[in-house]
């Protein structure tokens, strides 16, 4: 049989095939093999976080195990919930950034909706402010006051927009400002009052 014959026979599309299901399967097998090794590593964690999150039994340790494994497989059943209790122990650890960008993750990955995406959007707003990068802080501060506005969180995400825009960013400066706006607000107020009563 010559060359040309043998490579449109049946005999060699057989042997392709039956060379393509064996890679596929390999293939299969690597992948399988390198998520159940990463699996190994959350495993035990998994069992403190399904179904109610105990976080006075997980260890600070855990926080960059289980953000690693659902960076690596994002789609896992679970993995929302991983890279929520890493962002809550990096926060426990007084992580800012980190936090801030666990969260950030979370919300671009996950998408939440209701309290849960205002939550990790103060989240990410507050670590981010704590940790210095006022630009990303606004990003979510702009989101809360815009997206949740009816709400307090809202109205207190309006008065950090204009305290990072004016460059207020101590503590002390924001309880300050904070004070004097209460205060102000509540002249105006006496004052509108007044002139309703007046005009009576």
């Amino acid at each position: 049989m010559g060359i040309a014959e043998f490579l449109t026979s049946e005999g060699y599309f057989r042997t392709m095939k039956i060379t393509q299901l064996f890679w596929i399967l390999c293939l299969g097998v690597a992948c399988r093999s390198d998520f159940d090794t990463a699996f190994q590593k959350v495993e035990a964690y998994e069992t403190l976080i399904i179904p109610h999150i105990q976080f006075e039994k997980i260890p600070d340790s855990a926080c960059s195990i289980l953000m690693a494994f659902a960076k690596d497989y994002p789609k896992y059943k679970h993995s929302s919930d991983f890279v929520y209790v890493s962002t809550k122990l990096a926060e426990r650890q007084g992580l800012a950034l980190k936090t801030a960008e666990y969260s950030e993750f979370y919300l671009q990955q996950y998408k939440p909706t209701g309290k849960l995406l205002m939550e990790m959007m103060l989240v990410a707003a507050h670590n981010f402010e704590q940790g210095g990068a006022y630009a990303n802080a606004l990003i979510y501060y702009k989101r809360l006051a815009s997206e949740f506005s009816d709400t307090e969180i809202g109205n207190q995400a309006i008065v950090m927009i204009e305290m990072l825009n004016l460059g207020i960013i101590s503590p002390e400066e924001q309880m300050n400002y904070c004070l004097n706006r209460n205060k102000n607000n509540s002249l105006v107020s006496d004052s509108v009052t007044k002139r309703s009563d007046k005009a009576q």
